[in-house]
């Protein structure tokens, strides 16, 4: 009983720490947050919660009420609803509980365990701005890269057989943001049919499920993104707009058609690399490429958006067998990611229109940057090193 104790003791404690550093970093990082008293100002969860007292009431999700507006899919306003029955702060605790916990299952997946990943994972929490930020405003972030990590990424599982099929966590996070349909669509042309196929499935069902009982949102929502309003364009040339069409945007004045096609372009590029580096064996780093091309080529992602550089720091880490001169400028990626830099510069009322050229390239380096670590992951998959591998990983059987 003794030993039991000791080890339970030990393990909660482990588990404390990042939890306390979350709580912490919710109490200091977005303006208007106090730590003593405890009042963090998630300014995103309190959209959740007001959001889903709307779906109770039975009135209108896209209607804010002169506050931040909802611009997700009606599914997705469904699952803010058990915030909405508890008190602010019980949701602010149990919304930064459960991202600890995405957060260190992602890491654990990974590899990491004990005093090591309670270490790494409140380490994440402090230093890396996306996940600061996310943690702040009650973001969701954390959650769409966890539902693709734990679906899709090969390493240590908690439980030895799956409850649902793989894929299907990916189309219930694409209900909600679609984003990460590019992982979908990995999966697909990486010659993983079923997962590509079952994402597909997720998606649709979790999409009825939004149609059933919100009927007039899901229509207006869907409707008004095939008109191309995401319902925060305005927001387009943002400095903290980390995507190639706010580099556009910022650079010609205009969210304009060229942009977009250079979006696609991404797209094409990201999903290119993946594949390939999935065929060679890189079936960890080949996600992680998935997930950025989705940010790069996503016409609206915020810095705290890119909880990406999480996994594609350690996996860039752990990958010695990697050429040299595509890890370690991978890593620098990385870090300017977790950084952010162009956080400090001046944003809004379009002062982004006006930089001078050193503010631009500050701005506008890590889009760069990141197209080019595709563009490199390409590159390699496609030269010597990458035929080798990909030799040597169809005599292999297949990750799980």
């Amino acid at each position: 009983m003794g030993t039991r104790l000791r080890t339970w003791a030990v393990r909660s404690a482990l588990a404390l720490v990042p939890v306390l550093a979350a709580l912490y970093v919710a109490g200091v990082q977005i303006p208007g947050s106090t730590l003593v008293p405890w009042q963090p100002n998630m300014m995103d969860l309190g959209v959740y919660q007001r959001v889903g007292r709307i779906v109770l009431d039975g009135g209108d999700i896209f209607d804010p009420q002169g506050q931040l507006p909802w611009i997700y899919p009606a599914f997705a306003a469904l699952l803010t609803v058990p915030f909405a029955v508890v008190p602010f702060t019980v949701a602010a605790v149990v919304w930064l509980v459960l991202c600890t916990a995405a957060l260190a299952a992602v890491l654990y997946r990974l590899g990491l365990s004990g005093w090591r990943l309670s270490l790494l994972t409140t380490a994440v929490i402090l230093l890396v701005q996306p996940v600061r930020d996310t943690l702040g405003f009650g973001q969701l972030a954390i959650f769409l890269v966890a539902a693709a990590v734990l679906d899709s990424m090969p390493g240590r599982r908690l439980l030895r057989r799956r409850i649902l099929p793989e894929g299907w966590l990916v189309g219930a996070a694409t209900a909600v943001k679609l984003t990460p349909a590019v992982v979908a669509a990995y999966n697909f042309f990486a010659g993983r049919r079923r997962p590509g196929l079952v994402a597909f499935s997720s998606f649709v069902v979790a999409t009825a499920i939004g149609f059933v009982f919100l009927p007039a949102a899901s229509m207006q929502y869907w409707l008004k993104l095939a008109s191309g309003d995401s319902g925060l364009n305005s927001g387009i040339v943002f400095a903290s707009n980390q995507s190639v069409l706010g580099v556009w945007n910022r650079l010609t004045g205009a969210p304009s058609r060229g942009g977009i096609i250079l979006s696609a372009l991404v797209v094409v590029l990201g999903l290119a690399a993946a594949v390939l580096m999935h065929r060679a064996g890189q079936v960890a780093l080949a996600l992680c490429l998935a997930g950025f091309t989705s940010l790069l080529a996503s016409p609206i992602s915020w810095s705290h958006h890119y909880v990406w550089v999480v996994p594609l720091a350690v996996v860039l880490w752990q990958a010695r067998d990697l050429p040299a001169y595509l890890r370690l400028p991978g890593l620098g990626y990385a870090a300017w990611v977790a950084v952010a830099p162009f956080m400090w510069l001046p944003s809004g009322d379009n002062v982004e229109l006006t930089y001078a050229p050193w503010q631009q390239v500050v701005d506008n380096i890590g889009v760069v940057a990141g197209v080019l670590l595709l563009a490199g992951s390409l590159a390699t998959a496609l030269g010597p090193w990458g035929r080798a591998r990909a030799a040597a990983a169809q005599e292999q059987p297949a990750p799980a």
